[in-house]
């Protein structure tokens, strides 16, 4: 045990205090930590300046009400807040120019925007208020700023509003009337009522998409890119003593079994370091916001021993199958055949139906799809996590024994890069 362990730690020694794993470790967390702390300081530096619009109204009914609906604008707060100007004001100016073709027109007010004279234009159909329509039933909205949306959002809004409001009043009907009769409220969608220990009723939570897909689709990611990043590791570290011939001189004191979990202890030490660093963040990250109750509880507990378990088992095959090879590509074409086992996932929007189940039960897929279903409440029954608690790990010993068998053989074999038989007529073969 004292040479697993000194193997272990000089090997994750050596890939975590490289720049490459700091720098792999650290940018995406300085990164997002940055725009975190700028959007709290800099988030409500919004651009206020003016935005001039050129109004085509060929159907000389729109303007003046459109003019009306822009002063209540300024008015609201969308443009004033507490005093303080939070929003931009919209400046809107009536076409004059000459009447030529509406060709020529989208060529002169083009260039009056490049220019800087407006910002954007709105041509409106002269039969865009008619509820027959016509061949100039339209409303277009030309800008080079296509990234500034408050301005043609607001600009449909409001002439939809102004044309219907003429489209009633021409009918004879009462839009406001009719408004109150079509009027009703969103669906609002909770989870289930609780009962706490206490006998108190605990009230519904809002339901919230974006928490409920992004929380365990994130989760899952991190177990694949953990995973990903051991293989490397066991890959290059293998595949380098082996040509070099060090592992010969390694195991004149080490068993290749020492020497094997040696090298996945480091392995999964580096893989555990960065997952924990990343989910240290978001729980931190979800605690300030006051959001860490999207996240079921228990669900980190269950991800971290997933992890291990994929991490061991996934990292013993690919140090097991580089063993057996010559060369770095040939390693790499048998990881990418292991990678695939890994890929299998099933739609987070029914995680309880029969395909999710089936595989959150068998590993080495119930190593992403159990936790994707831990992670989406209300979570699967307790037995189904703890069958797959023990079905992983009879795999990962399984696939540890079988690695170690190949790796006892394929570590000191020169010349030709095995097959997938010989590998397995190596893991039952004696002596």
């Amino acid at each position: 045990m004292r040479k697993i362990i000194a193997v272990a730690l000089t090997e994750y020694r050596q890939v975590v205090l490289t720049k490459s794993f700091l720098f792999s470790l650290l940018l995406p967390l300085v990164l997002y930590g940055g725009m975190f702390v700028a959007s709290h300081f800099f988030g409500d530096q919004t651009d206020l300046r003016d935005r001039k619009v050129i109004v085509v109204d060929k159907t000389n009914r729109l303007m003046d009400a459109l003019r009306e609906a822009n002063e209540e604008r300024d008015e609201s707060s969308v443009v004033y807040r507490d005093g303080r100007q939070v929003g931009p004001k919209f400046i809107l100016e009536a076409y004059s120019g000459p009447d030529v073709t509406r060709k020529q027109l989208l060529v002169d007010l083009s260039d009056k925007v490049r220019e800087g004279e407006a910002f954007a234009f709105l041509y409106i159909g002269q039969d865009y208020v008619t509820v027959e329509g016509g061949d100039d039933d339209r409303m277009d909205y030309y800008s080079d700023s296509p990234t500034f949306t408050r301005l043609p959002d607001w600009l449909s809004q409001e002439v939809r509003k102004i044309v219907e409001s003429f489209r009633f009043e021409e009918a004879g009907y009462d839009q406001r009337e009719i408004n109150l009769l079509t009027s009703h409220n969103k669906l609002e969608r909770f989870s289930l009522a609780e009962v706490d220990a206490e006998g108190n009723i605990v009230d519904p939570r809002e339901d919230n998409r974006i928490a409920s897909v992004l929380i365990p689709f994130g989760l899952v990611m991190l177990i694949f890119i953990s995973i990903q990043m051991t293989t490397p590791v066991l890959l290059n570290s293998v595949i380098e003593e082996k040509m070099q011939r060090i592992a010969e001189v390694l195991l004149s004191s080490l068993t290749p079994f020492q020497l094997l979990m040696g090298k996945l202890i480091a392995g999964v030490g580096a893989g555990f370091t960065f997952s924990a660093a990343y989910v240290l963040t978001l729980s931190l990250s979800l605690r300030f916001f006051e959001k860490l109750e999207w996240v079921p509880e228990g669900t980190f507990v269950w991800f971290f021993v997933f992890l291990l378990m994929g991490m061991f088992s996934f990292g013993s095959l690919f140090a097991g199958v580089s063993a057996g090879c010559q060369d770095l590509k040939d390693s790499q074409n048998f990881a990418g055949s292991i990678v695939v086992l890994l890929i299998i996932l099933v739609s987070i929007e029914s995680p309880d139906g029969p395909s999710a189940v089936t595989l959150s039960l068998i590993p080495p897929f119930s190593i992403l799809t159990m936790v994707m279903r831990i992670a989406i409440p209300p979570g699967p029954p307790d037995w189904q996590i703890w069958f797959a608690l023990f079905t992983n790990i009879a795999f990962t010993f399984a696939a540890v024994w079988a690695s170690s068998r190949i790796f006892r053989i394929g570590i000191l074999s020169q010349g030709k890069t095995p097959s997938w038989r010989e590998l397995l007529r190596w893991i039952f073969q004696r002596g």
